[in-house]
C-alpha cells in the first residue's frame, strides 16, 4: 500500500531455475549428474548452488506457485531471473530426463515462459524475463543457456537484457575495454537488440525492451573504472539514443547512485 500511495511500480523479481532451497524436500526437482549426484555450480566465496530441471513440469508448477503468491499480495509484475540453464550443463554430463531427447534447451525455456505468461496473465499481472546481454548477438551463448532473444520477446511483456559494460569481453562492439565506455556499449547492445527484434512481424506481439544497467564497480576485471553519476547517465543516454524509454539499475547491495538520476 505504501508503494502504491507513492506511485511506485512494484516488481517481484523471482529466481526461477537456480535454487538451493528445495533440494532436501524435492530432490527430484534438481538437475543430476549422470552418476546420480546433484549438479552444483560454483559460486563466489566458495559456495555451491543446485539448479532445478527445466524439463520437469512439476518444477514449473513450483515456480508458478511462488509467482502467484507474489501477484496475490499486490505486485504488478513478475520478473523471472535465472530463467535459463547454468552454463556448465550439457547432455554429456547431465541427466535431463527423457523429454530432453526431443527438445533442446531453447525449446524448453521458451515453453516454460509461455506457460508462465499464460498463468500469470490470468492473475492480472505483467511478466518480464532477465536474459544475458550476450544472447542478443551470440547464437552459441543462446543455445548454451536456452535463451532465444526473439522467441522470448514474442511471449513476455518486458524483456530485460543485462547489458552491463563490465560483462562484455574486450573488443566487443569494437570497444577495447568495454567497462571504460559505457555509452558506446549500451548503445551498441540496444541497436543490436533492435535489429534482432525486426524478425518479429508488425502484427505479432513484441516485448518492451527494458535493459538492466550497471550501478556497481567491477573491481574484479583487469581494466575497470569507478561507476558514479557520470557513468550511470552515459548508460541511460545510450538507452534513449537507441530509441528506448525504459531501463532499470542493478546494484547487488541495493546502494544506488542518486547523483546519476534526474530530479523529479
Amino acid at each position: 500500500n505504501k508503494l502504491y500511495e507513492n506511485n511506485i511500480y512494484p516488481i517481484a523479481r523471482i529466481i526461477a531455475f537456480k535454487d538451493n532451497t528445495i533440494k532436501n524436500v524435492y530432490p527430484d526437482f534438481v538437475l543430476k549428474n549422470k552418476d546420480g549426484s546433484m549438479y552444483e555450480s560454483s559460486e563466489p566465496g566458495g559456495k555451491s548452488t543446485t539448479w532445478l530441471n527445466p524439463y520437469n513440469q512439476d518444477v514449473w508448477k513450483y515456480i508458478l506457485t511462488i509467482a502467484k503468491e507474489a501477484a496475490k499480495v499486490g505486485f504488478k509484475e513478475i520478473q523471472f531471473d535465472y530463467i535459463r540453464f547454468h552454463e556448465g550443463t550439457d547432455k554429456e554430463r547431465i541427466d535431463f530426463g527423457l523429454e530432453a531427447e526431443n527438445k533442446d534447451k531453447i525449446q524448453i525455456i521458451s515453453e516454460f515462459t509461455k506457460y508462465a505468461v499464460e498463468e500469470l496473465h490470468k492473475q492480472g499481472v505483467y511478466v518480464s524475463v532477465d536474459v544475458f546481454g550476450a544472447i542478443i548477438t551470440s547464437k552459441i551463448d543462446a543455445e548454451i543457456v536456452g535463451q532465444d532473444y526473439t522467441q522470448l520477446s514474442r511471449t513476455v511483456d518486458y524483456i530485460c537484457p543485462m547489458i552491463y559494460p563490465s560483462h562484455y569481453a574486450e573488443g566487443s562492439f569494437g570497444v577495447e575495454h568495454p567497462d571504460l565506455q559505457p555509452y558506446e556499449i549500451v548503445l551498441s547492445a540496444m541497436e543490436a537488440s533492435r535489429d534482432r527484434l525486426r524478425e518479429i512481424k508488425n502484427d505479432e506481439h513484441c516485448a518492451i525492451v527494458r535493459p538492466w544497467l550497471q550501478d556497481f564497480t567491477a573491481k574484479w576485471i583487469p581494466v575497470y573504472q569507478i561507476y558514479g553519476p557520470n557513468e550511470i547517465r552515459k548508460q541511460i543516454q545510450g538507452v534513449y539514443d537507441a530509441g528506448l524509454y525504459e531501463w532499470i539499475l542493478w546494484s547487488a547491495s541495493n546502494a544506488y547512485t542518486e547523483g546519476g538520476l534526474l530530479a523529479e
